[in-house]
């Protein structure tokens, strides 16, 4: 009897373990049944919020089933749909007020759902904060993302790292593909001209982000 538990064991399992991969939803289909449980489970008072659901093609690309690598092809298509999202300020200038910087970097309102209504604000913030050291002396920081205290000491505050930077805050899709920092610009939750505040917040000599 003994023996033949062992023989059904070596035989049977295999052929469940076979069967279990046979049936098994390929990713695409993995893909829709998941996307559809969220779906499912997402109840919005208003039309509006259930847009939060829609994946744009980036979104698409970078959401890939079990964390997998993304293909040399991928990740240039992400580039490419980062880099013809950006919108630059109508005056042309990329460098604003950093008092205001501040203000918006250490700001968290903005697309929050209260009392199953989304928040009305005249203004969203970046709450650069969460994510980032900024200023020196400052505790109530985040280390998700890199340090980005002294950033203008290091890289100093020409034409050219003013648009880098306005760049990557726009949308840093266009430099880390599906990078975990928000697409501020790209999603419309800050405009070009709350961008440039935060740039000049980031390379302006006369910023506290830059004090020695």
């Amino acid at each position: 009897m003994k023996k033949a538990w062992f023989k059904w064991a070596a035989l049977g399992a295999p052929a469940l373990i076979v069967a279990g991969c046979a049936t098994y939803p390929d990713q695409a289909t993995t893909r829709q049944i998941a996307e559809k449980m969220v779906s499912d489970s997402f109840t919005a008072p208003a039309p509006a919020l259930l847009k939060r659901l829609q994946q744009d093609r980036s979104q698409q690309i970078c959401s890939k089933i079990g964390g997998a690598p993304l293909t040399q092809e991928e990740a240039a298509e992400v580039v490419r749909l980062a880099r013809a999202s950006i919108k630059y300020p109508a005056s042309g200038q990329l460098v604003g007020d950093w008092k205001r910087g501040d203000k918006l970097a250490h700001e968290g309102a903005g697309d929050r759902i209260q009392g199953g209504r989304l928040e009305k604000r005249k203004e969203n913030g970046a709450l650069c904060q969460n994510c980032h050291a900024l200023a020196p002396g400052e505790f109530n920081v985040g280390n998700v993302g890199p340090s980005l205290t002294g950033y203008g000491l290091q890289r100093g505050n020409s034409a050219a790292i003013a648009k880098l930077t306005y760049e990557r805050i726009y949308n840093a899709w266009a430099y880390a593909p599906c990078s975990n920092m928000p697409r501020l610009g790209a999603t419309g939750h800050l405009t070009p001209e709350q961008i440039t505040h935060l740039v000049a917040y980031l390379i302006d000599p006369q910023s506290p982000i830059n004090r020695k």
